[in-house]
C-alpha cells in the first residue's frame, strides 16, 4: 500500500514534467517554421483561435489573420530570424523566451518605402498553449523595436495612424475615408500648392474638404503617390510627399514634390495645411 501511495504521489509531477517537455518542444517548433517561412508548419502547432496579442495595430484573431500579419512583416523584413536564447516554463502550457531578432528592411512596410537598415534587439515572449498543446497566443515586449531601428519611429504615434488611413484611402478613392479621418470643423488649406484648376484657398469644414476632392478629381489624374517621410510630435505630423500625376487641365505630366502638415484635436485632423511645387516631366 505504501508503494501504491507513493506511485499515486510521483504520478501527477511526472505527467505535469512530460506536459511541459511536449510544450517546449511544440514553441520551438513553431519559432523554427517562421523562420523557415513555413505557414503551414507554424499552422499546424497553433490553435484555430490563435491570436497575435501585440505585433501589429491591434490583435491579430486567428491563425489566418496572424499568418497574414507574419507574411508581410516577412515581406518587409526577408532575412528575418528570430533565435531564441533561452526558454523557460511557467507553468506546462505558459512560457517565457528570451530571443534575439534580426533582419534588415529591403521590403516595403505599412506601405512605406525600405531604409535599408539592419534591425537587431532582444525582447522577452510570452507563448500560451490550451490543454490540448496547441498555442493559443504570443506576445512581444518590444513591439516598436523594429520600426524605430529602421528610421520609421514617428509609426507608433497614433496620429501617424490616422494620416496613414486617410492616405490609403485616398489611394483607394474613398473620399468618404479621408473626411471619417478629419474633425467636424477641420480647416483644410491648400493656399501653398501649384496644381492648375486647384483653387488656391482655405477650405472650412467636411464640406469644404469634400469640395477640394471633387476639384482635384476633376483637375488630376495621379499616377504616383508617395509619402516618403513622417515626421511625429505630439499632436503634429509632419509627411514629406513625392507624386505624379497629369494634368486634366494643360494636359502636362508634374512631378510634385509636397509637404503636408497635419494637426491634431481629440484624435481627429482638425488642420491640414499643403505647400507643393510642381515640375513638368
Amino acid at each position: 500500500m505504501l508503494v501504491l501511495a507513493l506511485f499515486g504521489a510521483f504520478l501527477p509531477n511526472v505527467t505535469a514534467q512530460d506536459a511541459t517537455a511536449k510544450n517546449k518542444a511544440t514553441v520551438i517548433a513553431a519559432y523554427d517554421a517562421l523562420n523557415r517561412k513555413d505557414w503551414a508548419g507554424f499552422a499546424a502547432q497553433c490553435a484555430p483561435n490563435y491570436t497575435e496579442v501585440n505585433v501589429g495595430p491591434a490583435p491579430a484573431v486567428g491563425i489566418n489573420a496572424a499568418l497574414g500579419l507574419y507574411q508581410q512583416f516577412q515581406a518587409a523584413f526577408p532575412d528575418f530570424m528570430v533565435k531564441i536564447n533561452e526558454i523557460a516554463p511557467v507553468s506546462p502550457t505558459r512560457f517565457l523566451l528570451r530571443v534575439t531578432v534580426t533582419g534588415t528592411n529591403t521590403g516595403s512596410m505599412m506601405g512605406l518605402p525600405p531604409t535599408g537598415k539592419p534591425m537587431r534587439f532582444d525582447d522577452a515572449d510570452v507563448v500560451e498553449l490550451d490543454a490540448a498543446g496547441k498555442i493559443i497566443s504570443h506576445a512581444i515586449t518590444n513591439s516598436g523595436e523594429p520600426l524605430r531601428q529602421i528610421g520609421y519611429g514617428t509609426m507608433l504615434n497614433p496620429n501617424t495612424g490616422v494620416v496613414l488611413a486617410a492616405y490609403g484611402a485616398f489611394g483607394n478613392g474613398n473620399i468618404a475615408g479621408v473626411l471619417d479621418q478629419c474633425a467636424d470643423d477641420i480647416v483644410w488649406d491648400v493656399s501653398g500648392h501649384q496644381m492648375p484648376g486647384i483653387s488656391k484657398t482655405v477650405h472650412l469644414g467636411k464640406a469644404g474638404v469634400g469640395q477640394f476632392f471633387t476639384e482635384l478629381s476633376g483637375a488630376a489624374q495621379f499616377s504616383r503617390f508617395e509619402p516618403r517621410r513622417f515626421l511625429t510630435d505630439g499632436d503634429d505630423v509632419v509627411v514629406l510627399v513625392y507624386a505624379e500625376m497629369n494634368s486634366k487641365i494643360d494636359g502636362h505630366s508634374y512631378a510634385i514634390n509636397a509637404t503636408h502638415h497635419f494637426n491634431f484635436k481629440n484624435g481627429k485632423i482638425a488642420r491640414f495645411t499643403e505647400s507643393a511645387s510642381l515640375k513638368k516631366l
